[in-house]
């Protein structure tokens, strides 16, 4: 029989054939380590990124809408950094959306930002789709 190292602190393994952690705190640092962005200019767009999208949550929950006019400046003084977001969206009628994650914003006359929550269906790679089935 061959013994297993843990994978987090290189222990032997005692239990099943299929463990890769000898305990919970094993498995927890292992995982930490690995999804940690260790790139420091990648944990700083997701840090502003995360910035950005809590401070359009936090507008639109105050209120319980999915819609708010607001002044650009406004965001400004709350930190909202307007060069980051992660999608770019143009509709038929040429509007220009600037999401950052479910959160986005489109330009409106007079310096305001009409600001929205995200209410398109989007599926991604990989994403398993779900089916209601009527009973």
């Amino acid at each position: 029989m061959t013994v297993k190292n843990c994978l987090a602190c290189d222990r032997p393994i005692k239990g099943r054939t299929d463990k890769k952690f000898c305990d919970d705190s094993c498995r927890n640092n292992y995982n930490n380590r690995l999804n940690s962005d260790a790139n420091p200019v990648v944990r700083n767009i997701n840090n502003v990124l995360r910035k950005n999208r809590r401070i359009l949550e936090e507008l639109l929950a105050a209120l319980e809408k999915k819609v708010l006019v607001v002044d650009r400046q406004k965001l400004a003084e709350k930190g909202y950094q307007f060069e980051y977001f992660t999608e770019h969206f143009t509709t038929k009628e040429n509007d220009q959306y600037y999401y950052c994650y479910d959160y986005g914003y489109r330009t409106l006359q007079d310096e305001k930002l009409l600001v929205v929550k995200d209410t398109r269906k989007k599926t991604f790679p990989g994403e398993k789709k779900q089916r209601l089935v009527k009973q």
